[in-house]
């Protein structure tokens, strides 16, 4: 049983209908405004090439399925994910921004708190740098990375949360779907300030042309789409943080500090409500779930000095 193609062809064959039922186009993405959200296209190309080179390593046994199954699915699946969140408007229009901006202003000390804790780790992650999404894409390249290269054997249960996490996390964003909180407040950061009105410009402007819009500028501007709902930086950082309590203890520590980072800093930023949040946790706690019960590891690696072949007689 190949799960991670089940899912990926379902999540196509999901596209595919949306796209017959609500007539809208499919475009592939062109690269070209990667940098709207702060990250250059090659950025992600030099993580893969490096993941690459780790898995040479690690993954001698798992290599052809590792390159041949998962680098496509993942791929597919990420592009399905984009693709969803361009839609949102088209899909359920309806916004719920008021009732979590109400939520906000129950939760106000918790508000100001992150924004108080972004000011305070100033010196170790500048207000005026794109350290929020640096900070994501350094944990996820981390990981597959590791994993490929010190624990194979929990590489494929990894590869299956984070999979399903990209894809559920795209349906999820259709639920109850929000903006943002940064249309009520601006954020601590001018970076993802500037980043925010860009797409909000976008969405408005796609809003207002409708289909026609995405015929035009779907290829170009597939990063854009906004989505607040729930948050999976936060929940991808956390996910990604779960996995090494399991298999990867030395990566706790720093994995720790960066989701706490992340999680504060979506926050702070405006990026996302505070229930956004949570909702981001419980989505990877379950993908994580799922994905061990789907390929499960052979035993609960927590010594990353430990020689695979002997920690089972050692525990």
């Amino acid at each position: 049983m190949l799960p991670e193609v089940w899912f990926t062809g379902g999540m196509v064959l999901l596209v595919g209908l949306i796209s017959l039922i609500y007539r809208l186009p499919i475009k592939l993405p062109s690269g070209e405004r990667a940098s709207a959200v702060g990250i250059h296209y090659l950025y992600p190309l030099i993580g893969i090439g490096a993941w690459g080179v780790f898995a040479l390593i690690g993954q001698r046994t798992r290599l052809a399925s590792t390159f041949l199954i998962a680098f496509p699915c993942y791929a597919m699946v990420l592009l399905c994910h984009f693709t969803l969140k361009l839609w949102v408007p088209h899909i359920n229009p309806t916004l719920w921004d008021a009732l979590y901006w109400d939520i906000d202003q129950k939760l106000r000390p918790v508000v100001l708190a992150c924004f108080a804790t972004r000011r305070l780790v100033a010196p170790l992650f500048p207000i005026g740098s794109n350290s929020y999404m640096v900070a994501f894409i350094t944990m996820f390249y981390i990981s597959f990375c590791f994993h490929a290269w010190r624990t194979p054997e929990a590489f494929r249960m990894l590869f299956l949360a984070a999979l399903f996490f990209q894809g559920l996390g795209a349906l999820a964003y259709l639920v109850m779907p929000a903006i943002g909180p940064f249309i009520y407040e601006t954020g601590i950061s001018p970076v993802q300030t500037g980043a925010q009105m860009s797409m909000l410009a976008d969405y408005r402007e796609h809003v207002a042309v409708g289909t026609a819009w995405l015929e035009q500028y779907g290829g170009t501007r597939i990063t854009v789409g906004l989505a607040a709902m729930p948050s999976l930086h936060a929940g991808g950082s956390f996910l990604f943080l779960l996995v090494a309590w399991r298999h990867a203890r030395t990566l706790v520590p720093i994995y720790a500090v960066l989701f706490f980072f992340i999680a504060t800093a979506a926050v702070a930023n405006r990026w996302h409500y505070v229930i956004d949040v949570p909702i981001g946790m419980a989505l990877a706690w379950a993908c994580v779930a799922i994905a061990a019960r789907l390929a499960p590891v052979p035993y609960e690696k927590t010594d990353d000095l430990a020689v695979p072949e002997l920690a089972p007689a050692l525990a």
